[in-house]
C-alpha cells in the first residue's frame, strides 16, 4: 500500500507554497478560520481538558481539516517520555506510525523540534534528504491522500516540547491572520490540555545540586577534564571527579554528556 511514489510526485500534491496564507485553492475556499478560532480559543479557557480538545477536533474539521493530533515529549535519550495529549489520525495511519517507530525520524517532530513558528509540510520537506525511514514514511503519505499538514511547535520550559498537527486531504487556502489564529488555537487547547492533572505531562522537579558540583559540572560543560577542572577550581582531580560523578547521580543520569545538557534543560547549571 506504500506505493513506490517518488520524491517529485509528493512535491506535486503538495504544492509547496512561499510563506504561510499564500496556499492555492481547489474547489470552494473554506470558512475564514479567524471568526471560528478566536470563539474557540474563549471557549477553551473554561473548559476542562477533554472538553476543549472534543471542541478543537470539531472545529478545525469544520475549516477543512480531516483530522488533528496534539502531544508533548520532554528529557533527552532514555529519558524522553512522550503522550498524545488527543488524536483522531485514522487507526490504520497510527498503526503504521507506531510499527515503523516513525516519531523518530518524521520530518513533523524534527522541524518542530528546531523551530518556533508554525509550518506546513509541504514548505519544509522539500528541505530535507530523506532517509530511507522519512522515505516509507513520505511514500505511505502521498499513497494515503494526505495533502498537507499545518504543524505548531511548542517549546515548553525545561525540555518540555511539543506539536500540534491539522492534517488535511485537500488543499485548502488560509490568510496569514487565518494562520495565526490557527496557531493560537493549538497553543490554547496544548496548553489546556498540558496543565489539567492527570491528562498532560508533568515537567520534572527542580534537581538541587551543591555549589561545587555545579561549579565542575559547568566546566565539564565547557569541555575541561578533570584535570583541567581541578586546576581551575583549585582540588585535586579525584575530586572534580567526584563532584561530577555525585551530580551525575543527582540527575539520575550515566555520562557526562547526558549530565551537562539534563542540568542544562531542568535549570542546574
Amino acid at each position: 500500500m506504500t506505493g513506490r511514489c517518488n520524491r517529485q510526485l509528493l512535491l506535486n500534491h503538495l504544492r509547496p507554497c512561499e510563506k504561510l496564507g499564500t496556499k492555492q485553492p481547489v474547489g470552494d475556499v473554506v470558512p475564514s478560520a479567524t471568526e471560528e478560532g478566536l470563539q474557540f480559543v474563549a471557549r477553551c479557557s473554561t473548559s476542562t481538558a477533554a472538553d476543549a480538545a472534543a471542541d478543537f477536533l470539531a472545529t478545525i474539521r469544520r475549516l477543512g481539516f480531516a483530522c488533528a493530533a496534539g502531544g508533548a515529549w520532554a528529557g533527552i535519550g532514555r529519558h524522553r517520555q512522550s503522550r498524545f495529549f488527543f488524536v483522531d489520525w485514522p487507526q490504520d495511519w497510527l498503526e503504521f506510525y507506531e510499527r515503523t517507530r516513525a516519531f523518530e525520524h518524521d520530518v513533523l517532530p524534527i522541524e518542530a523540534r528546531r523551530r518556533l513558528s508554525p509550518f506546513w509540510y509541504s514548505e519544509v520537506v522539500p528541505q530535507f534528504k530523506l532517509s530511507g525511514k522519512q522515505k516509507e514514511l513520505y511514500d505511505f503519505g502521498v499513497a494515503y491522500g494526505w495533502k498537507d499538514v499545518f504543524g505548531v511547535p511548542i517549546h515548553g520550559p525545561g525540555s518540555l516540547q511539543g506539536l500540534v498537527t491539522m492534517a488535511a486531504r485537500e488543499e485548502l487556502k488560509f490568510s496569514v491572520t487565518d494562520c495565526a489564529v490557527l496557531e493560537a488555537m493549538a497553543r490554547a487547547v496544548w496548553e489546556r490540555c498540558r496543565t489539567v492533572e492527570g491528562f498532560g505531562m508533568s515537567d520534572p522537579a527542580p534537581v538541587q545540586l551543591s555549589p561545587r558540583e555545579t561549579e565542575c559540572l559547568q566546566w565539564a560543560a565547557a569541555g575541561k577534564s578533570d584535570a583541567d577542572i581541578a586546576t581551575l577550581v583549585g582540588i585535586q582531580p579525584a575530586t572534580a571527579h567526584f563532584h561530577i560523578e555525585q551530580a551525575k547521580k543527582r540527575l539520575g543520569v550515566r555520562t557526562r554528556v547526558e549530565a551537562v545538557a539534563v542540568g542544562v534543560l531542568r535549570g542546574a547549571i
